[in-house]
């Protein structure tokens, strides 16, 4: 006999309780079920479009040549991860030119300190925390999500370039690719995310 705090439990009831679990399994797993779908017992039957099915479609989506927004959100992906890379300093042997690497303060033209390494750390953080999110909502999402990453893309890419513009007209950084990106790429993820 096994005793536990509040149940009592023998072995001929153990092994019936099992018994009975293992026959209701086998049936279930054997019996075919017999009810069909109201469409298929009547193919005449039509149902109403759905009105909110109609109302909320998906707008976007266009495609610019073989540049889908599934493309395009991958491509932001990779830019993302460029700029994680470029900006935390990981890239620092390659040359300071475009789309190559370097020193981030350098190539942007800012001053190492003490006080700008924690500031280059949470940028670097802030672009590693957007980054998961883009690749989580490209990679596990569908074409709605990757209109949708399109979407978002082009909105950070305008605001990178009020600051990159801003910086640059107040003289506190160069030109660089970024200045050159966030005016090209806003038009293509808004034509790939509302087109």
């Amino acid at each position: 006999v096994e005793t536990s705090a509040s149940i009592t439990i023998n072995k001929p009831q153990m092994r019936a309780a099992l018994l009975l679990l293992a026959t209701h399994t086998a049936a279930a797993a054997t019996l075919q079920p017999t009810v069909k779908p109201a469409l298929a017992q009547n193919h005449k039957l039509q149902l109403a479009p759905d009105p909110v099915a109609t109302i909320v479609t998906l707008r976007g989506g266009a495609s610019l040549g073989p540049i889908t927004p599934t493309v395009g959100a991958w491509l932001q992906v990779v830019l993302e991860a460029y700029f994680l890379a470029l900006m935390s300093g990981n890239l620092k042997f390659l040359p300071a030119l475009p789309f190559m690497g370097g020193d981030p303060y350098a190539k942007y033209g800012w001053t190492e300190t003490a006080s700008t390494k924690p500031l280059q750390t949470q940028f670097a953080g802030a672009i590693g925390y957007l980054l998961s999110i883009t690749f989580a909502a490209t990679y596990w999402g569908d074409a709605a999500a990757h209109v949708n990453v399109c979407r978002g893309s082009m909105l950070a890419w305008l605001v990178c370039g009020g600051v990159f513009f801003g910086q640059l007209a107040k003289g506190t950084t160069k030109f660089t690719e970024g200045n050159v990106m966030c005016v090209v790429l806003p038009l293509l993820f808004a034509y790939l995310g509302f087109a």
